[in-house]
């Protein structure tokens, strides 16, 4: 099974850059593993491309993968 990020249950897709420009490039991941932010303790959440990418995210293999209920 691919582990898309659209079927994860920390996805949040941004609705303004899926109308207007038709692209997926903003949406986030919000998961609290990868995004939390140590000084403050929010999740501010990192954009999905990004997480897929880097060795300290997700990774291409989805390492932090969660699918939805």
């Amino acid at each position: 099974m691919t582990k898309l990020c659209k079927d994860c249950k920390f996805y949040k897709r941004d609705w303004i850059s899926h109308i207007v420009m038709g692209s997926d490039g903003l949406d986030k991941c919000l998961n609290p593993i990868v995004n939390e932010n140590l000084v403050s303790g929010k999740n501010e959440g990192k954009f999905c491309e990004i997480q897929r990418k880097s060795y300290g995210g997700c990774g291409r293999d989805g390492k932090y993968f969660e699918a939805r209920k």
